[in-house]
């Protein structure tokens, strides 16, 4: 199965409610990120693992959602080029490749996550495993409360099955642009003799921001705008 998206990110954006609190709570909980990055000295490798482990648990969490999916619809979804009917086999299907191809992500990042230390020149010790082990926990709780609270609400409404799949995937932009720019941030940071570190962490917070608003802000119920196709 392959995916092939279109989509346009002014028609995300544009979906977003700077008007409303928790537009507000999510810019400030990310700034209180950064805060804390400060005051405990967290490197941009600590932060980085701490939201590569949300992404895992979202990541599985997604997975189930898929499997326990009663009614959903497909619209706009397409297989190996055929219409796709919303049926239990498109369903199991569905799933499963988002567990392998979302878990693939993943593991690649994980492996250059495992040199960001070395590139940054932040030593090879991971301080921030207390950190790590309390917001992995604590998010896992909350996301599984949510989670739970999902699964046993009754409504008429039918997801689509595209949109529920694609929306996790806005988190592995964060991470990738933030590895990508974040070496260039390391070059730099090294020819003028300065720790990027921090740098680092702001780029990521601030694109996981924008990011987290945008996904906070799709209706799973009618998909995704200019979304094209899943073949």
């Amino acid at each position: 199965m392959k995916i092939k998206r279109k989509i346009s990110l002014k028609e995300l954006w544009n979906k977003v409610d700077l008007s409303k609190p928790h537009s507000w709570g999510i810019i400030g909980s990310n700034l209180a990120v950064i805060f804390f990055a400060i005051v405990d000295k967290l490197s941009a490798t600590d932060v980085m693992w701490i939201y590569w482990i949300q992404s895992v648990i979202i990541g599985i969490f997604n997975f189930l959602r898929i499997l326990m999916l009663k009614n959903f619809t497909t619209e706009g979804m397409k297989i190996n080029g055929k219409v796709t009917l919303p049926t239990k086999t498109t369903k199991v299907t569905t799933a499963i490749f988002f567990l392998f191809h979302y878990g693939f992500f993943h593991l690649v990042y994980a492996v250059f996550l495992g040199t960001f230390p070395i590139i940054l020149a932040e030593g090879k010790n991971f301080s921030g495993g207390f950190y790590l082990l309390v917001t992995a926990v604590v998010f896992l709780f909350n996301y599984g409360m949510e989670f739970y609270k999902e699964q046993t609400t009754v409504t008429d409404e039918s997801p689509n099955l595209g949109a529920v799949m694609f929306i996790p995937y806005f988190r592995i932009i964060p991470m990738h642009l933030t590895i990508i720019l974040g070496g260039f941030l390391a070059a730099a940071g090294s020819f003028f003799r300065t720790d990027t570190s921090l740098f680092v962490i702001i780029l990521l917070m601030s694109i996981k921001t924008i990011v987290d608003l945008i996904t906070h802000s799709v209706d799973i119920y009618s998909g995704l705008p200019a979304v094209q196709r899943v073949e």
